[in-house]
């Protein structure tokens, strides 16, 4: 199966330490890794107020993570976003067909 690019933008509880954080990061980098897929970026944010509550929280971490895998490697990685306490709300996007990680740090650049 051929490997697409996608981007995972998720939401994690403010009252998770960082060691948790880091721990969510890694096992789903390792969900990618392990179906044969790349990731490119990991890109945590700070802790930010929310434009609107989430489980009764206003605020949160997000994370931002770009890389490729096969489809059926979303299917997982949703799996395991929904049913992780430490996510509130998660969305993966699949890029355009052409888009390439060079192009993405081309974008931050300018």
């Amino acid at each position: 199966m051929e490997n697409r690019y996608y981007e995972t933008f998720y939401l994690v509880h403010p009252e998770k330490s960082d060691e948790e954080r880091q721990d969510l990061s890694e096992k789903l980098q390792k969900i990618i890794t392990d179906h044969g897929g790349k990731v490119f970026k990991v890109d945590p944010w700070p802790l930010r107020k929310l434009a609107y509550k989430v489980q009764k929280q206003t605020k949160g971490y997000y994370v931002l993570m770009e890389y490729e895998a096969p489809g059926d490697t979303i299917q997982e990685l949703t799996r395991n976003l929904r049913i992780d306490e430490r996510v509130m709300k998660f969305i993966t996007v699949k890029k355009e067909k052409g888009w390439t990680p060079e192009e993405s740090q081309s974008d931050r650049e300018n």
